[in-house]
């Protein structure tokens, strides 16, 4: 069972490359880019933190693909901001 983020963090649909563009400006290095998801991380406080580049499908809009930015840090799944 895994766990998803929370609820009441509103995402905001984003331009791939625009998000690609802010996420390498802030210093975000490439750690995998594995299906829909494209993964960045960066040292801070002497741990890791996660970008995530997410994917889905968005048929509302119209469109077939919206890609949100998320950020993950510390450990625990449920820990999730907007960038």
């Amino acid at each position: 069972m895994s766990k998803k983020p929370a609820g009441k963090i509103k995402l905001t649909p984003i331009k791939p490359l625009d998000a690609i563009k802010k996420i390498k400006k802030n210093g975000w290095k490439e750690k995998n880019k594995d299906g829909p998801y494209w993964v960045y991380s960066k040292i801070a406080d002497g741990k890791e933190e996660l970008v995530i580049i997410h994917m889905h499908p968005t048929e509302e809009l119209g469109i077939p693909y919206v890609k949100h930015i998320i950020k993950k840090t510390g450990k625990t799944n449920d820990e999730w901001v907007n960038l």
